[in-house]
């Protein structure tokens, strides 16, 4: 059991916030996260289901930990069970913090997946750029408590 006393909503709000939104800026996020991730190899992302050719991180955190995976300007993080059902709570608190002008523009039930629910966010990060950001997350009462978002950053023309 690594990690200390912090949850999974909150270590995966922070590589959001924290790191990803801070990386499609160009700057180098404030401080460490308080776990520290073990990059996997191209056969460990392949062993969850990914392509090779990212950066694909685990923050071992209790059993399963908290994953990050990055492709260009586009980044993924995702965990199951733990305290799933309270992630995108946790994640909307730290975006509206973080960034005052975030917008929800989407909560409505996932189109693929009946246990799911989809919302997105859109980030205004700088002038001339922002990032939405798409949470699939389980409903409540779900089988199996799951959390993920797609972080895409995308320059805006005027």
């Amino acid at each position: 059991m690594l990690g200390g006393k912090i949850k999974h909503s909150e270590l995966a709000a922070r590589i959001i916030v924290e790191g990803a939104l801070t990386i499609l800026q160009g700057k180098t996020p404030p401080g460490q996260l308080p776990v520290k991730p073990e990059v996997l190899s191209d056969r460990e992302a392949e062993d969850l289901g990914l392509p090779p050719g990212g950066t694909v991180l685990c923050y071992p955190l209790g059993e399963k930990g908290v994953f990050f995976d990055m492709v260009g300007s586009r980044m993924v993080v995702w965990y199951n069970g733990a305290d799933a059902d309270r992630a995108t709570g946790v994640l909307d608190a730290a975006l509206k913090k973080a960034y005052p002008s975030t917008k929800l523009v989407i909560d409505a039930e996932h189109p693929q997946q009946s246990d799911l629910r989809v919302r997105a966010y859109d980030v205004k990060l700088s002038e001339g750029l922002m990032a939405t950001i798409e949470v699939s997350y389980a409903k409540p009462g779900a089988y199996a408590a799951k959390f993920s978002a797609i972080v895409v950053g995308m320059a805006i023309k005027h």
